[in-house]
């Protein structure tokens, strides 16, 4: 008796369990048992736990409303500013050089706001993806038009190699910013003459695509720590970056349940190896 009495109580106990789970209301208990201790504690949990999910619905809101903000109200300045300066520059042939630094900072501010605003986004789990089944040939023929001159100003080569039918399920927008960031880091770290490829490999449940370079590389400690947010390699301080690209890359791909993995040696390139799911 006793046994078939702990029983039932558990299973009375799952019961409620249940119910909190699946949202329901828990029944009001009025006798003074432990059962209907444990049932007015639990119903206390649960108002607790709503409470806390509308008041982060509430602050994710206000975040994003924050941000958009933001956005918004640093956009039309910055662009006025660029627009001034090219305006003077037409007009004037006095103080060329402090005119080229004035456009070039506003570029690197309108830069780095856009850049922390999606890190914000990204990190409060504002950022919604829409992924669908796309073509990887056309898309990352895009990703290289995006970045072709910028490979020609360093006289380097952007290669192909994706199966003509290679599918995979993706967010173009997103998936196309953090390939690219790849790319864009490809070309500012591999010397004149260069080369860049973007390789696609298809699998069962996933595609991967490589990035690879014939850059200067990243040695073995810096790899674990070039996804961190600012995170600059020793080598990298020279060079004009903000540190936040690779960091970008990999959230945005992880927001498409997907992954990245790179392999690299100093002096003889770097390979990103971006994965994405096959079918939804």
């Amino acid at each position: 008796h006793l046994k078939q009495g702990v029983l039932l109580i558990f299973d009375q106990c799952n019961k409620l369990l249940d119910q909190a789970i699946a949202g329901s209301p828990l029944p009001m208990v009025n006798e003074e048992t432990e059962l209907a201790a444990f049932a007015v504690k639990l119903a206390r949990f649960v108002a607790m736990r709503d409470k806390a999910f509308q008041d982060a619905k509430v602050q994710k809101n206000q975040i994003e409303t924050l941000l958009a903000d933001i956005s918004h109200q640093t956009k039309t300045p910055i662009a006025n500013i660029l627009l001034y300066s090219q305006l003077i520059a037409e007009r004037s042939l006095e103080n060329r050089e402090l005119i080229e630094k004035l456009a070039s900072q506003s570029e690197k501010l309108q830069f780095l706001i856009r850049r922390l605003v999606e890190m914000s986004r990204l990190e409060n789990g504002i950022i919604r993806c829409d992924v669908r089944e796309g073509q990887l040939r056309d898309f990352l023929l895009q990703v290289i038009g995006d970045y072709y001159d910028k490979a020609q100003g360093k006289n380097q080569e952007i290669l192909l190699e994706c199966p003509q039918d290679a599918a995979a399920v993706f967010d173009s927008k997103w998936l196309r910013e953090a390939v690219g960031n790849i790319v864009d880091n490809g070309i500012k770290y591999t010397p004149i003459g260069g080369s860049i490829k973007l390789s696609v490999t298809i699998y069962e449940m996933f595609a991967r695509i490589d990035i690879s370079d014939t850059g200067r590389g990243i040695t073995e400690e810096d790899i674990p720590k070039i996804f961190e947010r600012f995170y600059r390699g020793a080598d990298a301080a020279a060079d004009e970056g903000l540190g936040l690209g690779l960091y970008l890359a990999r959230e945005m791909i992880s927001a498409q349940r997907g992954y990245i993995k790179v392999s690299s040696e100093p002096e003889k390139g770097s390979c990103f190896s971006v994965f994405i799911p096959a079918f939804a």
